[in-house]
């Protein structure tokens, strides 16, 4: 995609009522020039759409990773809120990845094109830029950590590492001009880029500029449709999908529910008596207990956290071998939300604890793939995560995993439209 400054945008209806008598003619005033996108009084609606775009990436990306880190179990329908028959193996395919890569690439255009009229304009609300790159490097750490390649505008692939090095970027930019929660927020995402790049010496000093008790999420919404709505949340609602399930997840019985009252209130999930929507390949009609930690459509997701942050700061110290210093972190944030603190007698349990305190704090937020990802690259083992977090090799057994593909292929659409993709 290449930004066009004569951009022509759909004429809005103006309807005409003549007094005492209705008139239902229809005027067009004609196309509207993409001039009126350089005003000062456009960019906040510009910077609004790059948040609306990065929700919607995180949406499809967040859920379809769910399910292949196995965050959730499929319960039912395969279709556009199901999880397909080789997702539910642990598989991602390119001509299966098409909405999550186009969402995903749109969100990174909205906010590095909009930056560009915003920038070419000289003049902004104040804090209007900050949050436009702060967008932007939002949209990048999404590409970054879940797709195993870069395209840029109809380029030939790179590394992924090209999608980090934009985030990372746009968030030193926005912690530079913003303010605030936005200035926050932009540590907080830099250090989680630094952590994706193997940067570990860097981490612990942007980490720890993030207090323990911040939070910033993306914003839903159930009164505009599909679109805005927390899927992972829509999907496994009782209607109309029931379409994944904590059964037969590291989460049952370790999550709060009825029957556990003194389970982790940070992974909520509800029991009922019914299956789930449909038949799944690897186990035919499954019992149907949905996530509850979203209990609406409308239910925000957390972007970044101070726990995130602590997290992070933990692994630093995993990776330099002192896991006393990490365990110490971990049952911090354990004793933090009321549950019992752990004792390791060594460094490999202590990585066991802190990969189920990182599913724990950071659960269906669409970062564990990546997480995953990041520890597979690094040469880690994944012995030491739940057994129903592992691949277990036959769909009918265990996690149900037969395998477990760690990033989004390039995807159909755009192998079939760029000529610079083979």
């Amino acid at each position: 995609m290449k930004l066009n400054k004569r951009i022509v945008l759909p004429g809005v209806l103006a309807l005409a009522l003549a007094p005492l008598a209705c008139d239902f003619d229809v005027t067009n005033p004609g196309p509207v020039q993409s001039d009126f996108l350089l005003e000062p009084a456009a960019q906040p609606a510009l910077v609004s759409g790059m948040g609306r775009g990065v929700a919607e990436a995180l949406n499809w990306v967040a859920y379809t990773s769910a399910a292949v880190a196995r965050e959730i179990h499929p319960s039912g329908s395969t279709g556009s809120f199901g999880i397909t028959g080789l997702q539910q193996k642990g598989t991602l395919r390119e001509d299966e990845v098409n909405t999550q890569w186009f969402n995903g690439q749109r969100a990174r255009f909205l906010s590095e094109s909009g930056i560009a009229i915003i920038e070419d304009e000289g003049e902004s609300e104040p804090g209007l830029l900050a949050q436009a790159y702060l967008w932007s490097g939002y949209a990048n750490r999404l590409m970054g950590e879940n797709m195993c390649q870069a395209v840029i505008d109809g380029g030939s692939p790179q590394p992924s590492t090209e999608f980090l090095d934009r985030a990372e970027a746009a968030f030193r930019q926005a912690a530079t001009l913003g303010s605030g929660d936005v200035q926050t927020a932009a540590q907080a995402g830099l250090a989680s880029v630094l952590a994706q790049q193997g940067r570990w010496s860097e981490v612990p000093s942007v980490a720890s500029q993030v207090p323990t008790s911040f939070s910033y999420v993306v914003e839903y919404s159930n009164d505009f449709g599909d679109d805005t709505r927390n899927r992972l949340q829509f999907a496994s609602a009782e209607q109309p999908y029931r379409a994944h399930t904590q059964w037969n997840t590291w989460v049952e019985g370790y999550g709060l529910s009825d029957d556990n009252p003194s389970g982790d209130p940070r992974v909520p999930y509800m029991l009922t008596n019914k299956t789930g929507d449909a038949a799944v390949e690897c186990c035919g009609q499954v019992d149907w207990w949905p996530q509850d930690k979203y209990p609406d459509p409308g239910a925000d997701v957390e972007l970044s956290s101070g726990a995130e942050m602590r997290l992070l700061e933990a692994e630093a110290m995993l990776m330099d071998g002192d896991w006393q210093g990490a365990m110490a972190i971990v049952n911090d944030l354990r004793t933090a939300a009321g549950m019992p603190t752990e004792t390791a007698t060594s460094e490999a349990e202590a990585w066991g604890y802190y990969k189920r305190e990182h599913a724990i704090e950071m659960w269906l937020e669409g970062r564990r793939l990546g997480a995953l990802r990041r520890w597979n690259d690094a040469g880690l083992t994944e012995d030491d995560l739940h057994p129903l977090e592992q691949v277990s090799g036959d769909v009918a057994t265990g996690s149900h995993l037969e395998t477990r593909d760690y990033c989004f292929p390039i995807s159909e659409s755009e192998r079939q439209t760029n000529p610079n993709v083979s």
